[in-house]
């Protein structure tokens, strides 16, 4: 018998591996990682975790993006605070989560009563409140002659009750007034954003004249 039989035989009775040899294939991620992007996308976050615009976040860490307000957006990636459009803003103390606002309309339906010691106003809030609650009224006066040369404040002559200006409701009352004489009241509607206005203000006018014939 030659040896590359002998050696053949003797190969043939080695008792086969206690394991089994596995070849390595990478696992299938492709598809997960593509489906956890696609949701961080739709939450604003993209793959390097900024913000991308339209979203913003507001505290660093590991939250959500958060959509920007109404009437606000963010036009780079990774904005700590959405900015507002134009003609709305964000009072000092709103947070950034606030959608932004803006100056109330003037105020509508106002009318006036009359009687020999006082004259009281009313009118209805504003169409328009801005979006905002700290809604308030200011009254301002003027006392005209025969011409409009002839105008000149009146605040300081008359006594309004309870006051002119910060009013939180929709009425005011007005004593000490002289007989015989035209005021013009000017009401303004007022919110936490009105002095960050560059327009002009929006104001309702009623002119009073104190010889009314329904003076009673």
């Amino acid at each position: 018998m030659d040896e590359h039989a002998t050696e053949s035989r003797a190969w043939s009775k080695v008792a086969p591996l206690p394991f089994s040899l596995h070849i390595f294939q990478p696992a299938q991620t492709t598809s997960v990682c593509t489906k956890v992007t696609k949701v961080r996308l739709q939450e604003g976050i993209p793959p390097n975790d900024a913000c991308q615009p339209g979203f913003f976040k507001a505290f660093a860490g590991n939250i959500k993006c958060s959509k920007c307000p109404p009437h606000s957006h963010s036009y780079g990636e990774g904005a700590a605070v959405c900015r507002c459009e134009l003609g709305f803003f964000r009072a000092a103390k709103d947070p950034p989560t606030m959608a932004c606002t803006r100056p109330p309309s003037p105020p509508r339906n106002v009318l006036f009563a009359l009687n020999d010691t006082c004259l009281t106003l009313e009118w209805s809030p504003p169409s328009d409140a801005g979006g905002r609650r700290d809604l308030t009224y200011d009254v301002r006066c003027q006392r005209c002659g025969a011409t409009p040369e002839q105008c000149r404040l009146c605040e300081e002559d008359l006594r309004f009750l309870p006051r002119p200006s910060g009013l939180t409701g929709a009425s005011v009352t007005v004593t000490d007034f002289s007989a015989h004489a035209n005021y013009t009241f000017e009401i303004e509607s007022l919110n936490g954003v009105s002095g960050m206005s560059l327009f002009p203000r929006q104001v309702a006018v009623i002119t009073v004249s104190t010889d009314h014939r329904d003076l009673v």
